[in-house]
């Protein structure tokens, strides 16, 4: 069994839709029911990653042992005994980019997040160690800049008391590890990867509630009639993760029965391939543009 840490860094607003509308929000994003943390699911996650594979030329053969038989193939049920060797877990939260009056645009994380972080590194068995989370009061902010800690920030709609952290190492190791393996330096990303290594806010449980609800993006849209040109359905309202949006989920490739190494081998070459610095296509609205995502691996682990 071998174990990969996937990150997926939006290339533009990603709509991973829930099943119910919420007041006058007719498609929200997903969401977990406990903390209200966006997500994407690791079955709609599964279904757009072997959609990936299919695009990148993969044979049948090869989209069926990995992720199983498409529910309909060719008008004929696709009845598949096994689910597949990849197990997908959930895409969480990494970090959410934030509006600030300082630097256009910071990200925002939380301790929970990084402890779910850390949790996904210790499953993956990645080489390095894995950076202690600095403690943090709810209604207060760290940042490693001393230009966000020179006084209380404006950061979405909170004004967010802001200091170094207290435990040296820690905050800076994580801004470090997550720019270098979940954006890493090349032409295209090295930027952001230089902004995220200043410009990572750790937030309080208060401050990231509110931003994880007031700083997704909201588009309203009506469906014209074709003929007419006049609105038949609508409006409605959508809910998107910014541009910017850091996620991270674990894969486990499972070894094929009667540790068939040739497969085995075969089927990592081919995901690294697919998912290693690969620009995605995941949620809905795809035909406007939607849920593009750079997908990055931090490396292959051994897995529990």
């Amino acid at each position: 069994m071998t174990s990969f840490l996937l990150y997926l860094y939006t290339e533009s607003p990603l709509h991973a839709g829930a099943a119910d509308a919420e007041g006058s929000l007719n498609l929200p994003i997903q969401r977990e029911s406990t903390t209200g943390y966006p997500v994407v699911w690791g079955q709609s996650l599964k279904g757009a990653l072997r959609a990936a594979g299919y695009d990148a030329g993969w044979g049948q053969g090869s989209l069926d042992r990995v992720f199983g038989k498409a529910v309909q193939r060719d008008g004929e049920p696709g009845v598949n005994p096994t689910a597949g060797l990849l197990t997908v877990g959930d895409a969480q939260l990494v970090a959410l980019p934030v509006p600030t009056l300082r630097r256009t645009f910071a990200w925002a994380t939380s301790s929970v997040a990084l402890s779910r972080l850390s949790r996904k590194y210790t499953r993956t068995g990645l080489p390095g160690e894995i950076p202690d989370v600095p403690d943090i009061a709810h209604d207060r902010g760290v940042a490693l800049d001393t230009e966000w800690t020179a006084s209380d920030q404006v950061v979405g709609p909170c004004l967010v008391p802001m200091s170094r952290p207290t435990t040296a190492g820690g905050l800076e190791n994580w801004a470090e590890r997550i720019a270098t393996d979940g954006i890493g330096d090349g032409s295209a990303l090295a930027y952001f990867a230089d902004k995220f290594r200043t410009d990572m806010l750790l937030v309080g449980t208060s401050i990231m509630d509110q931003l994880l609800r007031e700083c997704t993006e909201y588009a309203v849209r009506v469906q014209l009639n074709p003929d007419t040109k006049t609105v038949e359905h609508g409006p409605f309202t959508s809910e998107y993760l910014p541009t910017e949006t850091l996620l991270a989920t674990v894969l486990t490739l499972r070894t094929p029965q009667g540790k068939d190494t040739e497969h085995d081998a075969e089927h990592q070459r081919l995901l690294r391939k697919l998912f290693d610095g690969s620009v995605l296509q995941i949620g809905g609205d795809e035909t406007l543009g939607k849920g593009l995502v750079w997908s990055r691996l931090a490396g292959e682990g051994t897995g529990e």
